[in-house]
């Protein structure tokens, strides 16, 4: 598999706080003071689960996935594949506004 391309993300410049990218101000501090940044889409799962009985438009199963990435940010992320265990090493992508997880192949 080809490595994926980095993860955008938002960095506050008044409190430092990282987080993904929004329209908004920080999450933390309320700052408008936020500036892109770009980080390894490589992260590890804290939990998982799937829906057999999805919401309309989804198909089933649906997995998500909880991740935390290098930088010690979360994101919630549509799986791909089958379900990983916690502590399992997955890459993370962008869709539109939809993020993506899938198991990082072993070396």
């Amino acid at each position: 598999m080809s490595a994926a391309p980095n993860l955008e993300l938002a960095r506050c410049e008044a409190c430092h706080s990282r987080f993904l990218p929004s329209d908004g101000p920080c999450p933390r501090c309320g700052s408008r003071r936020c500036v892109p940044y770009s980080t390894s889409p490589l992260g590890r799962v804290l939990a998982a689960t799937e829906l057999e009985y999805p919401a309309t438009g989804w198909t089933a199963p649906h997995r998500l996935i909880l991740i935390e990435l290098t930088d010690a940010v979360r994101v919630l992320a549509i799986g791909e594949g089958p379900l990983p265990a916690p502590g399992t090493l997955v890459e993370v992508s962008r869709d539109n506004d939809v993020y993506r997880a899938r198991r990082e192949p072993s070396a």
